[in-house]
């Protein structure tokens, strides 16, 4: 949330930041760890009684 809140209130650090993250610290980490890097959008739109489920990774349901 601070990450989001910083580039709100200056977008032109989002360059240095990308350059930080894919130059020097994704290549750090743990090869089965830098694997999982990437970008995920998700939207979704639920009316009525309908629900919407989202994850990223795995996700569990038990109603």
């Amino acid at each position: 949330m601070r990450l989001q809140q910083i580039l709100r209130e200056d977008p032109l650090l989002e360059n240095e930041l990308r350059r930080l993250l894919d130059g020097e610290l994704t290549p750090a980490l743990p090869a089965d760890e830098g694997e999982r890097i990437g970008s995920l959008l998700m939207k979704a739109t639920a009316s009525g009684s309908g629900r919407v489920y989202q994850a990223g990774r795995d996700q569990h349901i038990s109603e």
